[in-house]
């Protein structure tokens, strides 16, 4: 972090009595411009991009692993740099995120928790390689992929990085690599999830790229980084740290997801981060877990619904009907719609039905809904959300 960078948090935190000076750090949806502990797998990445440095198309891919292991954020830095080191027409690779038409290798990054259908993947290819925004409303499919392979002719390759491939919510790597065959063969792809190969129908022809989890002492850096940008230096113990990384399992996004929990408990009761806060960010925790960014990306509806029930207090989380119409009385819709999702949600795996009480009676007893997702974590992103919203 340079001087700038280090000016720029300190008048963004507001009430300076506050130990939080930069959220983002914290958070574990966002990624950082410069991944930490993850130098033998960027060469693994630099090595697959290789043909670009050349001007040509690397091999399509799918990298792959456990959630939390720096799949995103270590990919998404690589292109951006990439594009922002090596400028046409000298160098071969530019990013058109937002423009020019110069001969070379674009990357264009696609989300699939926000844009998953044929439309939303062909609409966000395209907008990555204009310099206007493409318009949503009044254009079809049809339209969306025909622009597309006008943009694309006679241009160099096309690199797409297709994010979260193969969620209960998401299209899988074959769909991926289906969608850009149609569009011509100026496209080549990098998909990435956590499940294996077989399972996301990964072609056999692209390379598969296996990233392992963090160590504990890589964690231990990654989250000594996060914590010192976020809440400066020596406000949370080593030794606490070290407990988060050991906890954690090699997950920095279950790790990072505990420690913004234990902020949240912190924030509460005076501003001081504690061991006992720390644990309560745990607890919070629930093992194994929906990432965050998966239950943020989910519709608004369903997201205003997760942040009633975990507003709830676990009794009156049940029956299920009761839960519901506790909720629906916050928001501006109907017990049933809201029932609706509960269900749905839990098919997903965002939250889980449990069994209510020790009902010993005839019939099926009673169940409840527990989240299956970081609560305090999901709690303060939700709040903050609806905060810059307003």
């Amino acid at each position: 972090m340079d001087i700038e960078d280090r000016i720029a948090r300190r008048q963004r935190t507001g009430d300076r009595s506050r130990f939080v000076l930069d959220e983002d750090q914290l958070s574990p949806v966002w990624h950082p411009a410069e991944p930490i502990g993850r130098g033998p797998f960027i060469e693994r990445l630099l090595d697959h991009f290789d043909p670009v440095f050349d001007g040509c198309a690397p091999p399509n891919g799918y990298l792959y692993g456990p959630g939390g292991t720096g799949k995103s954020a270590v990919t998404v830095a690589l292109a951006n740099q990439l594009s922002e080191s090596l400028s046409p027409p000298s160098d071969a690779v530019f990013t058109t995120t937002r423009g020019g038409s110069e001969p070379g290798v674009a990357f264009v990054y696609v989300d699939l928790r926000t844009d998953d259908s044929a439309f939303e993947f062909s609409h966000a290819v395209l907008n990555g390689l204009v310099a206007d925004p493409v318009p949503r409303r009044g254009v079809g499919t049809d339209e969306i992929q025909d622009r597309l392979r006008r943009r694309v002719r006679g241009a160099g390759p096309v690199v797409v990085v297709a994010d979260h491939v193969g969620e209960p919510e998401t299209v899988d790597a074959g769909t991926v690599a289906d969608r850009l065959d149609a569009l011509g063969d100026a496209f080549a792809w990098l998909a990435i999830g956590r499940a294996d190969p077989p399972a996301v129908d990964a072609p056999e022809s692209a390379a598969w790229i296996e990233i392992e989890p963090y160590s504990r002492a890589a964690l231990t850096d990654v989250l000594s980084a996060r914590a010192d940008a976020g809440l400066g230096q020596r406000t949370l113990a080593h030794s606490l740290i070290q407990r988060l990384a050991e906890w954690a399992e090699g997950d920095a996004g279950v790790a990072l997801s505990a420690l913004l929990g234990a902020v949240e408990v912190a924030t509460e009761n005076g501003d001081t981060l504690t061991g006992a806060d720390v644990e309560a960010g745990m607890a919070a925790v629930p093992w194994p877990c929906a990432p965050l960014g998966r239950v943020l990306a989910l519709p608004r509806n369903r997201v205003r619904t997760l942040a009633c029930l975990v507003d709830l207090p676990p009794e009156s989380r049940a029956p299920v009907g009761e839960c519901a119409a506790r909720i629906a009385q916050r928001l501006d819709l109907t017990a049933s719609t809201v029932e609706r999702f509960l269900y749905e949600l839990a098919e997903a795996g965002i939250v889980e039905r449990v069994r209510a009480g020790d009902s010993e009676g005839p019939g099926r007893p009673p169940s409840g809904i527990e989240p299956r997702f970081p609560t305090l974590a999901f709690r303060r992103l939700a709040r903050r959300r609806t905060e810059e919203s307003d």
